[in-house]
C-alpha cells in the first residue's frame, strides 16, 4: 500500500511541474517567429510589439504562469535570456 501511495504521489508531483500547455507552445513559436525579423531592430520595441501581437491572439491565462516562461526558454531561449536579464 506504501509503494502505490508513493508511486501516485511522484507521478501526480511530476504531472503538476510537467511543462507548458499546447497554446503556451504555439504562442511561444509565433512570439520566436517575430522576434527573428526584428522589424525595429531594437530589443525592446520588438519585444513591445511581438508582445501586442501574441496577446490579441491568446487568452491572459497562457501568459500567467512558469509554463509560458518554458515554453519560450525552450523555442527560442536567446529571447528567454535577454528577457530575464532585463528584469
Amino acid at each position: 500500500m506504501k509503494k502505490v501511495f508513493l508511486v501516485v504521489s511522484i507521478g501526480v508531483l511530476l504531472a503538476s511541474c510537467g511543462g507548458y500547455t499546447e497554446d503556451q507552445e504555439n504562442a511561444a513559436k509565433e512570439f520566436c517567429e517575430c522576434m527573428e525579423k526584428e522589424e525595429f531592430q531594437d530589443f525592446d520595441i520588438d519585444f513591445y510589439e511581438c508582445d501586442l501581437k501574441i496577446s490579441e491572439k491568446y487568452d491572459n491565462e497562457t501568459f500567467s504562469d512558469d509554463g509560458w516562461a518554458l515554453a519560450l526558454e525552450e523555442k527560442c531561449p536567446s529571447v528567454a535570456g535577454k528577457i530575464a536579464d532585463s528584469q
